[in-house]
Parts: C-alpha cells; sequence; structure tokens
C-alpha cells in the first residue's frame, strides 16, 4: 500500500471501528475482497458526496443479513417487524455517520465540510483503488472513497 492507501484505510478503519460501536455494538475486522466475496451475502449500497473542501464520494455495501441485526439490536424490533424502508434508512444513517466522522479525523479542527444527502447504490461493482473491506458478525461490508482529483485529495489531506 502506498502512504495515501494506508493513511485512507487507517482513518476508515477507525471511523468505521467507531461507528458500528458506537450504533450497535458491532466490531469488525478487516479482510481481504476475496474472503468478503466468498461469504456470498446480498449487499445493499449507499453513496454520499463530500461537497466541500473537495468533491470526494463514500460508498458503502453492507450484508442486508447484518443491516437486520444491527437494526434488531438499535431498535430492538423483531426482524418481521421490520421494513425495506427502514433497512434502507439506516444504512443511509451510518454512511451519514461515517463520513462526518471520517472528515472530522482528516481536517484540522474547526473546519468545515458538506455533505450531501445518502442515495441508495445502483447495485453496480465498483473498483475503486480505495475500497477497504471488512467483516462484522462474520458478514461483510466495505467502504470506498473515491476522489474527483486526485491532487486536490492530496492537498487536503496534507493540511
Amino acid at each position: 500500500m502506498n502512504d495515501l492507501t494506508t493513511f485512507l484505510h487507517q482513518k476508515t478503519t477507525t471511523v468505521l471501528e467507531e461507528t458500528l460501536e458506537n450504533m450497535a455494538f458491532v466490531s469488525i475486522e478487516e479482510c481481504t475482497i476475496e474472503e468478503a466475496t466468498n461469504l456470498k451475502q446480498q449487499m445493499l449500497g449507499v453513496n454520499l458526496l463530500i461537497t466541500e473542501p473537495e468533491l470526494l464520494e463514500m460508498r458503502l455495501d453492507v450484508s442486508k443479513e447484518l443491516l437486520y441485526q444491527i437494526a434488531e439490536t438499535m431498535y430492538t424490533m423483531d426482524r418481521d417487524e421490520l421494513k425495506d424502508q427502514l433497512i434502507n434508512d439506516l444504512l443511509a444513517e451510518i454512511l451519514n455517520t461515517l463520513a462526518g466522522r471520517f472528515m472530522t479525523e482528516i481536517l484540522p479542527p474547526e473546519s468545515d465540510f458538506s455533505l450531501s444527502i445518502p442515495e441508495l447504490a445502483d447495485g453496480e461493482e465498483s473498483t475503486s483503488e480505495f475500497k477497504f473491506n471488512y467483516t462484522a458478525e462474520d458478514l461483510p461490508l466495505s467502504v470506498e472513497i473515491k476522489a474527483a482529483e486526485m491532487d486536490n485529495l492530496n492537498s487536503l489531506l496534507n493540511n
């Protein structure tokens, strides 16, 4: 891994761990793309744009089964009471929280940033250089970061 990839991986792992632990008492472990793929789970994805101070996109893909487990914990509801809209909203809220924590982690204190509204992904697989794979409760999830301009991402991280 190059320095930028290592830095983004470290920050992503830290904020994902904090987010899921604080929201639903769920721990994560890093894994390879092969390990995640071998788990053969139906995945749900959501995208979010970070529009300021630089244009970035974050994507979160989570096993549908893991989302149901998190929802059962967070909302103390039985699985048969959970509707698709609630699961989609939960996925969007996890990414929104993750993106906010990520930006707070990489920017200097008191810096401003702007996030768009999360949107459900179209199911298309992505192959970004900055895609990090994890498991939680033995179920796969991944976080991906894309930059509109790599030079802008480098300058953002060097401030």
